[in-house]
């Protein structure tokens, strides 16, 4: 029996860690995970389970997969997708608010979904909202929610798969047959391909498997260069080098957050700034905290089936794997050293297409699934009505001497509740050596969560004047040298955050 007692007090921060030997990152980063599972760096301090999806917008019309959705503030009522038809040309749809139903467009020049494995939207206004569709397999097309227009100027590319607005110009780039090339229009008129009206085309030298424009200039990315366009017009449009070592691996996983342009690399996600200032020595990478996720997930699925989503009011961005349900969250966090991003990953969200934009004043993240069917994430406590599992697994602690043995006797897990909660709990000794004995599981439990004012409904669930952070104790039992704490949930309850943690100890015998 220990007859001092001490605290070890942990603040969550610092997201998923897998490239850190264990005694290091127990002692200098307390607050990351070893495992971090369907849990997001919530805004309000700590880990927070994630939000579920709900299949607000039905089944799209057609034929297999959603192949491509779209958040388009101002176009119809702002939510569109498209799937193979049954029967005809019509691809493209749009989600009437007022009748529920999605509704076709009627689309020109007749254009096929045979070999379509992805649509990919780009939202243009000069004027009137509108958006660009590629597929790599039919021309570009416009939509303004009423009219559908093929762009087969002669001039422009016949099936280009990536397109992008940079200076008032349309770019498209991707086109099996034309690889190397990157088109744009004239300004102001995106059908128009005619050199004589300002239009003109660039052979940047390697394939283009991504475009995207991000401050002022236009990014073109190769699997292994990257280059860059400055200029506003065909006067004066230069094509800069930014690097001849690496690339793009995965096409839509180029998206703009942070104030930067991140993409998945030979080694990771790297960011652009990072990349073009520091050239092709040294470069810079955000995600070397889970190397070996990338090493062991990302590259061995299908990148061509990655689909990025950002959820703008998180500062989050979302990887998603069509293989096997599984995917990389990223999102930004305060720390005292300035601005970190954190890692998790995600399973149980099957995706082939996703998008989000702002309709009004209200955000929106959608996906579209295998099924036909189109979701809107960040609803409700399920995926689509199944139970959302989570995990969250400390390092493991050894209280600055991995010599000296420990006994536990309690552990404050500080926690804010959203609803009912609850949450497994797991106490594992010794780096869960089979000769050391671990006890029994404890269950955290929460009820309600706070009301605040203006907010609050009578008789709701929400109990009035509750604590959002109420700290639930567990006695423990058990000794050993290094103790890690598992947090599990399985379920439809709502979500959670585990915002820090305090282990009272003694100090027992060394071997």
């Amino acid at each position: 029996m220990a007859d001092n007692l001490a605290s070890f007090k942990v603040f969550c921060a610092g997201g998923l860690n897998t490239s850190r030997d264990v005694l290091s990152q127990g002692e200098t980063t307390p607050g990351s995970a070893i495992r971090l599972v369907n849990y997001e760096p919530a805004v309000t301090g700590g880990y927070r389970r994630i939000s579920g999806y709900s299949n607000d917008y039905g089944t799209v019309t057609g034929t297999g997969s959603v192949l491509g959705v779209c958040v388009a503030n101002g176009i119809n009522d702002g939510i569109l997708a498209c799937r193979r038809p049954s029967a005809g040309n019509n691809y493209l749809h749009y989600w009437n608010d007022a009748t529920d139903a999605w509704v076709a467009v009627t689309t020109s020049g007749s254009p096929t979904m045979v070999g379509v494995t992805k649509v990919r939207f780009t939202r243009l206004n000069w004027g009137t909202s509108k958006i660009v569709l590629t597929d790599g397999i039919n021309p570009a097309a416009t939509y303004n929610g009423t009219t559908y227009t093929q762009i087969t100027d002669a001039n422009a590319p016949t099936d280009p798969k990536y397109s992008a607005v940079f200076q008032n110009h349309l770019f498209l780039a991707g086109d099996p047959a034309d690889s190397y090339n990157l088109y744009f229009s004239a300004p102001y008129a995106e059908t128009n391909f005619d050199p004589a009206a300002g239009a003109g085309v660039i052979n940047v030298g390697f394939p283009i498997v991504q475009i995207k424009p991000f401050r002022d200039a236009l990014y073109i990315f190769g699997t292994n260069n990257i280059k860059k366009l400055i200029g506003n017009s065909i006067a004066n449009f230069v094509l800069e080098n930014v690097t001849d070592n690496l690339g793009c691996l995965a096409s839509d996983s180029v998206i703009e957050i942070g104030g930067d342009l991140l993409f998945l690399s030979q080694d990771g996600v790297r960011p652009v700034s990072g990349t073009d200032r520091i050239g092709d020595v040294n470069l810079e990478t955000v995600s070397k905290d889970i190397q070996s996720v990338f090493t062991d997930v990302v590259f061995d699925v299908d990148l061509e089936a990655l689909n990025a989503v950002v959820i703008r009011q998180k500062s989050q961005f979302r990887y998603f794997f069509a293989s096997d349900d599984v995917g990389i969250i990223g999102g930004f966090r305060q720390t005292q050293g300035g601005i970190g991003l954190e890692f998790g990953q995600l399973v149980g969200i099957a995706v082939t297409s996703a998008d989000s934009g702002y309709i009004g004043q209200s955000e929106y993240v959608i996906h579209g699934a295998a099924d036909g069917k189109v979701y809107r994430q960040e609803r409700g406590n399920s995926f689509g009505g199944i139970d959302i599992f989570s995990l969250y697994q400390t390092p493991y602690y050894h209280m600055e001497d991995p010599e000296q043995r420990k006994i536990f006797y309690e552990l404050a897990t500080y926690m804010r509740s959203e609803g009912d909660n609850t949450v497994v709990l797991s106490v594992k000794y010794d780096y869960e050596d089979f000769n050391t004995l671990n006890p029994t599981n404890y269950n955290l439990i929460t009820t309600g969560t706070a009301a605040y004012y203006n907010e609050a409904i009578y008789d709701s669930t929400a109990i009035y004047d509750g604590n959002p952070s109420p700290v639930v104790r567990s006695n423990i039992a058990g000794s050993g040298f290094a103790v890690s704490f598992r947090y599990v949930t399985n379920g439809q309850d709502a979500s959670h955050s585990i915002q820090g943690l305090v282990v009272t100890f003694g100090v027992g015998d060394r071997r």
